[in-house]
């Protein structure tokens, strides 16, 4: 049982660390617009930093373990989503360069 609740456990506390760090991300970026004009070297600030103190707030966080193993499907990853291996790739369709009719003169 603990072999089971161990991998859901940390999955939960990853997926509220990136929570976490989205949320504080948007609001320090929205205070920071408001104040002036934002620059790619304070953006790559706050998301370091969100970053952190992301990690900090999750590790305090408890997750309640009944409703982990009660439905553990809400902490999986979709499968749906990720493209399999055996399927083939489709080919992107070619563009088709559209010529303008000639005017009769």
């Amino acid at each position: 049982m603990k072999d089971k609740l161990k991998p859901l456990i940390k999955e939960a506390k990853k997926t509220a660390q990136r929570a976490i760090h989205q949320h504080l991300a948007v609001q320090l970026k929205e205070i920071t617009s408001k104040f002036g004009e934002g620059s790619k070297k304070l953006d790559k600030k706050i998301e370091k930093e969100a970053k952190k103190l992301a990690r900090k707030f999750a590790k305090d966080i408890k997750i309640n373990k009944e409703g982990l193993l009660k439905d553990n499907t809400v902490v999986k990853a979709p499968e749906a989503a990720a493209p399999k291996a055996d399927a083939p790739a489709k080919p992107a369709p070619k563009k088709v360069a559209v010529k303008p009719a000639a005017e009769p003169q």
